[in-house]
């Protein structure tokens, strides 16, 4: 595990940012480079973009996190976790692996099945199916990227619990045809929530 060095805290303290900011917060690609820690554009909703820097990595779990502490955690590019002032998502389960793990392998009859906590909802099953887009350029900062472009359609169980209006939408994950890296996402994590676009620039940059 790697932790937080005083460069990076001085780093995070100098960013000033929070998903309730309303602005946009764009870094030059040089400040990207010369950063300590890796860095991540998020947009939750229509709050504006702020950035995250990674915190640390443990069992295969990327924590991100802002000068003020909001904070998320994802593995294989799907946030399990949020930590923030409201909305959050508590706990993801599932007894199969994520496709996510092998975003390469994703075909049409690729599915995943989980159950999830969030907001004083417990038990809550989430079914996801996938479809392989094609190739498709992905701009980040001022490279152009070719990205393998993964949507995944997410519905809510038929025997859930708890009734919600919400009960259908679609991820987006775009994956760098060469390395397989993912390099951006745009997922909601639970119904009635709110999307989280997710740009990795730092991984963008080194490419």
């Amino acid at each position: 595990m790697s932790s937080c060095s005083s460069t990076h805290q001085a780093y995070l303290r100098s960013l000033d940012l929070a998903f309730s900011k309303p602005h946009d917060f764009v870094l030059e690609s040089e400040q990207i480079r010369q950063s300590p820690a890796d860095l991540l554009y998020v947009t939750k909703g229509d709050l504006g973009t702020a950035v995250l820097a990674l915190a640390y990595i443990e069992n295969g779990q990327y924590k991100w996190i802002s000068s003020d502490n909001v904070a998320l955690i994802e593995k294989n590019g799907r946030i399990i976790k949020t930590l923030s002032s409201s909305s959050n998502l508590d706990f993801v389960t599932s007894t199969s692996a994520d496709p996510l793990e092998n975003a390469n392998n994703i075909t049409s009859r690729s599915v995943w099945q989980r159950i999830v906590d969030f907001e004083g909802y417990f038990g809550v099953e989430i079914n996801s199916t996938f479809h392989v887009v094609g190739v498709l350029p992905l701009t980040i900062q001022e490279q152009t990227l070719d990205a393998v472009l993964i949507e995944e359609q997410v519905n809510i169980g038929d025997g859930a619990l708890h009734q919600f209006d919400d009960t259908q939408w679609t991820n987006q994950f775009w994956v760098h045809k060469e390395t397989g890296q993912l390099l951006r996402s745009r997922q909601k994590l639970f119904p009635n929530g709110l999307y989280f676009d997710m740009i990795y620039v730092s991984r963008a940059l080194r490419l």
